[in-house]
């Protein structure tokens, strides 16, 4: 019984995103902040949840332009950025995110 309970435990840890381990960027492979996920983002070294939904939430606010305004994210600094800009791009927002939303006639 108690090797089941442990076996379903790693399991279920395996499976849980905030537990599973990061696949680590390739060499010179970058996320594009501007279309990137939240699991997407939070493959950046140093970004977790947390941050990788804040980074989200500012860009369905206003796209980035620069790579330069992810310093306006809490918890983003200028020291991490300058570490990992070769791991970022900031492209043109998603078409779904520039368009305005439609209304009902």
């Amino acid at each position: 019984m108690r090797a089941r309970t442990i076996a379903a435990l790693t399991l279920l840890l395996a499976a849980s995103p905030t537990f599973a381990a990061k696949k680590p960027l390739a060499v010179g492979e970058r996320i594009d902040v501007n279309r990137a996920s939240v699991a997407e983002l939070m493959r950046l070294p140093g970004v977790g949840r947390k941050k990788a939904e804040a980074i989200a939430a500012h860009r369905a606010r206003a796209p980035y332009r620069r790579l330069e305004d992810l310093l306006s994210v809490k918890g983003v600094s200028p020291r991490w950025l300058e570490k990992h800009r070769s791991h970022l791009a900031a492209g043109p927002a998603s078409p779904a995110a520039s368009a305005p939303a439609s209304r009902p006639h």
